[in-house]
């Protein structure tokens, strides 16, 4: 019997049950003891979210599919290195973490993101309103300092759509707030593979405590789980806020990354994971794949009141990203005066502004605005040889200027047309241009310049019935558009020179209806049902040399997803996120791989995306100071490593533990951990490589591991 076939099922089924199960509960549920006073604050007073772009609603009131992940569960418990140790919890959203620093996480909300073979693609990324973003849709969250966080919003859906470009969801995370007095906080930690991390943060009040900022530092390093993975990095994180008075506030965000240098282990084939999978790629130790990795951005924002009914928010901002890395490409692949070397060298300066206004007049409430990002990019390419020595800058193959930039107008409005009823609609003009100039021109490298540019006007929908108190009933529809990242535009499939002109951007239909039904202070239920429709996906098209090409294909989803988080008795609390996605390609279409040719059918699943997967925690505390406990599993449908899903990762479970004791002594609030992940000890892949030209697909997760740490925390 195929056991995860039955798995998915028996799931469905229980996701379909559960929602009439709890709503007819809701009035008859009998508790057998009092909420510990902070566990009855955190569910009941839902923070405010603001990543839908309207009103500041609950999460309860918000008509979209939203989770947010809050400063508790960010840090408790768990050693602070990447956000997949919490966005897991919410559904829809599946965090992969590679095992390998040198190409960032793996992120997807309801697929998108999947393609991506580093970095993050299809899905917008914020801090503190600052876009993590470049205008082409390539992001990264290396930089983002996950103890300089008060909350992680996530946005999916149609509402998504109006953060414009590559906008499949959109992951805001927001620091936490200067103290009202002079504090300090110190914390390490350390686990197996050589996993170290120690980090500072201070803050308080000055000048007539209208100054308030917190400066937080990081170091973080790690040997690896597999051979050549070590990897090392320092993140900072400023947030500084000044009251000019008068509902008027003036706010300094900035944020670094340095030292990011990464070993790169490249992917295994499955023989090789079979035969161990912590062992490398010979190519790898060959060619001495690696990164390294400078990051910088800073924002100046402005914001205030009109008047009682309306106020205003001004952000300016500047970044910086600065890359090298070493590929693996065949010093024969290198050959042909057309290609671009085995050493990258970036350097990416960009700027922007964004604006917006929001007005209330009567039961109408109005939100509109601007934004301008500009990218400025010098990309170079480098053999990754001298003579008989790899691994090494050789000759330079590769010296292009490159600027992108988008301007975007938007406007949302919200009308309650009756007590229980609100109407919403939004509309968004995006236009993206890029902008090449080619300065390597040699005999058999003609000149590559070229320019192209994407626009659309994307609308959305939605309606939202509150029919009790606590119950929330929504419908949403809306259109998206995502254009190609300036990487994806590089190379053509004939493997000639210029950009790929025949790529176009993908348009998105999708369509939304859910419920949320909150319980009193003791929880919050959420379901949502989707379907996406999108016309010219970026997929894959031909490798040459070990340079991926893309091309376009229509695709389909649509899933379900359900959230819920539940105060039991005995001071325990359960979260779970559950999703379904069933994600394929909508047409036949055909690219050549070296000599063979390609052909995807229609009804193949997208590669990386998971078809099912299942969330679940149960933590206690018995209030604080004290001792805390989590108890959390996750299972994964099957991943099909490429188009034709000639293969695939297995289906996975994992199942994690944590304990922590908070004591509060004098003004001093210390906090130890102890955190054993793969409790079980199970070998599993835990991401893959999509259509990796040499068929390493698969990067496989650690064995059983212990992190521990300790934090003391003065003064605020």
């Amino acid at each position: 019997m195929n056991q995860p076939h039955v798995f998915r099922r028996r799931a469905l089924r229980g996701l379909s049950a559960l929602p009439g199960l709890l709503l007819a509960a809701t009035s008859q549920t009998v508790w057998a003891e009092a909420p510990a006073e902070d566990e009855a604050a955190h569910v009941e007073q839902l923070p405010a979210v603001v990543v839908t772009g309207g009103v500041p609603q609950t999460e309860a009131r918000t008509a979209a599919a939203v989770g947010v992940v809050d400063a508790r569960m960010l840090k408790s418990g768990r050693p602070q290195i990447n956000l997949a140790e919490t966005l897991n919890s919410i559904p829809g959203v599946d965090v992969r973490d590679r095992q390998n620093s040198a190409q960032d996480l793996q992120i997807q909300i309801r697929g998108y993101g999947a393609r991506s073979t580093f970095g993050v693609r299809g899905i917008q990324l914020r801090a503190d309103g600052v876009p993590l973003t470049a205008p082409d849709g390539q992001g990264a969250v290396s930089n983002l300092l996950i103890g300089s966080l008060d909350r992680i919003e996530v946005l999916r859906g149609p509402l998504a759509y109006q953060y414009g470009n590559s906008a499949g969801g959109v992951i805001a995370a927001y620091s936490l707030a200067p103290p009202e007095r002079l504090g300090t906080e110190l914390s390490f930690s350390a686990g197996d593979y050589g996993s170290w991390r120690e980090a500072l943060a201070i803050g308080g009040r000055a000048a007539d405590q209208k100054l308030g900022y917190r400066l937080d530092l990081e170091r973080y390093d790690i040997a690896g789980y597999r051979d050549h993975s070590k990897a090392q990095r320092n993140v900072g994180a400023l947030n500084a806020r000044y009251d000019l008075g008068n509902g008027q506030q003036l706010r300094l965000l900035a944020g670094a990354l340095w030292g990011g240098d990464a070993e790169d282990p490249l992917g295994l084939t499955r023989q090789q994971f079979e035969q161990d999978p912590r062992q490398v790629a010979a190519v790898a130790k060959t060619y001495n794949t690696r990164k390294n990795t400078d990051d910088w951005r800073a924002a100046l924002g402005w914001s205030g009141a009109w008047s009682k009914a309306a106020d205003w928010d001004l952000i300016v901002y500047g970044s910086g990203r600065r890359i090298e890395q070493f590929l693996s490409i065949p010093k024969a692949a290198q050959a042909s005066p057309a290609r671009a070397g085995g050493v990258v060298d970036l350097d990416r300066n960009g700027a922007g502004v964004d604006a917006r206004s929001s007005w209330q007049l009567g039961e109408l409430r109005l939100s509109a605005g601007l934004q301008y990002q500009l990218a400025d990019e010098h990309r170079r390419g480098y053999e990754n040889f001298v003579g008989d020595a790899l691994g090494v800058r050789g000759a330079l193959r590769r010296d292009e200027d490159n600027r992108l930039y988008n301007f975007d107008q938007f406007l949302f409005a919200e009308y309650a047309f009756q007590p229980r009823w609100r109407l919403s609609a939004a509309v968004r003009h995006s236009r993206v241009a890029f902008k090449s100039e080619d300065d390597y021109i040699r005999t058999g490298n003609p000149d590559d310049s070229g320019s192209t540019d994407f626009s659309a006007t994307l609308p959305t929908i939605g309606l939202a019935f509150e029919q009790a108190e606590g119950r929330l009933f929504y419908l949403s529809a809306g259109i998206g558009f995502e254009t190609p990242t300036f990487n994806e535009l590089s190379y053509r499939s004939d493997g000639e020179g210029g950009l790929n002109l025949a790529l176009d951007a993908s348009t998105s239909r999708s369509v939304e209806i859910g419920v949320k039904q909150q319980f009193g202070n003791h929880g919050l239920l959420t379901l949502a049902l989707f379907k996406i429709d999108s016309d010219d996906e970026i997929v894959a098209g031909a490798t040459v040399d070990g340079r991926a090409s893309f091309q376009n294909a229509d695709t389909a989803r649509h899933g379900a997803e359900l959230g819920l988080v539940l105060r039991l008795p005995a001071a325990l609390r359960l979260q779970m996120a559950a999703s379904y996605l069933d994600a394929t390609f909508a047409e036949q279409y055909r690219y050549n791989n070296g000599s063979a040719t390609v052909t995807v059918n229609d009804g193949n699943p997208i590669p990386g995306v998971a078809q099912g997967s299942v969330y679940g925690e149960l933590s206690w505390r018995r209030g604080q100071p004290g001792w805390a406990a989590t108890l959390e599993a996750r299972y994964s449908d099957k991943v099909s490593v490429n188009d034709i899903a000639s293969d695939a990762a297995p289906s996975y479970t994992v199942v994690n533990a944590s304990a922590a004791y908070r004591a509060l002594i004098g003004r001093w609030d210390v906090e130890g951990f102890v955190r054993v992940y793969n409790l079980l000890d199970r070998r599993y892949i835990g991401s893959v490589i999509v259509n990796d030209a040499n068929g390493r697909y698969f990067e496989p997760a650690p064995d059983r591991g212990v992190h521990a740490g300790l934090s003391l925390r003065w003064g605020s």
